[in-house]
């Protein structure tokens, strides 16, 4: 029988300005933990735009988790010109074959490049090897996806545990910012951390990140 996401326990961090979302809580804190995260998005908001966003991401956080994903957070921040600048980023875990991550990498980047839409490169982490990927909607100065209405990169992390890749994809409609976006994504990957989940309750008494990483990797 396949092995669930769920057999992957993962450890980031996200800069400032995002916002996580309360995934896999029991549902007895949930409720609170939405309104606290609520609190944080508008500090200074009414009432109603906490309560209704309280609602949304209810709903989001109920349907993100059902899909196993295991890490979600969303990007609000206000740009130089006063601007707001919108991104989601969801952190997944994807079964491949047990190979080393050199190969797992060198093969996702391979496959990745055949699509003319997207702007592969590879890039050294921590953990290892990864590849970063973007969806890109010009060529040349030639738009290839007339009326995309987001953008969307993505870094493959073949994961110390073999025989997953984790998937970190930023999601956002402002095509300004991409460039802020795309530099953003390398370095939550900088800090990812991936051990077994039965492992997890053992490595979360504040280790040091040298030291989890000379373990893992």
């Amino acid at each position: 029988m396949a092995l669930s996401p769920q057999s992957v326990s993962i450890a980031l961090d996200t800069p400032e300005g995002f916002h996580d979302l309360p995934l896999h809580l029991p549902a007895d804190v949930l409720d609170a933990a939405l309104w606290e995260l609520a609190e944080r998005i508008w500090p200074g908001g009414t009432e109603f735009q906490r309560e209704t966003t309280a609602i949304v991401y209810s709903d989001l956080t109920t349907a993100l988790t059902a899909d196993d994903v295991l890490h979600a957070a969303v990007d609000l921040y206000e740009t130089e010109e006063g601007t707001a600048s919108t991104a989601h980023l969801l952190v997944r875990a994807q079964a491949v074959d047990p190979e080393a991550p050199e190969i797992v990498a060198a093969s996702f980047q391979e496959t990745l490049s055949f699509d003319e839409h997207r702007n592969v490169a590879r890039v050294d982490l921590p953990c290892g090897p990864a590849v970063l990927s973007l969806h890109a909607t010009e060529t040349e100065g030639e738009a290839v996806l007339p009326e995309l209405e987001f953008a969307q990169v993505e870094l493959y992390v073949p994961a110390p545990v073999r025989g997953w890749l984790i998937v970190l994809a930023l999601t956002t409609p402002c095509f300004t910012d991409l460039p802020r976006y795309t530099g953003i994504l390398p370095q939550i990957g900088e800090s990812l951390v991936v051990r077994p989940a039965e492992q997890a309750d053992e490595l979360s008494q504040t280790p040091s990140a040298g030291d989890v990483r000379a373990v893992f990797g």
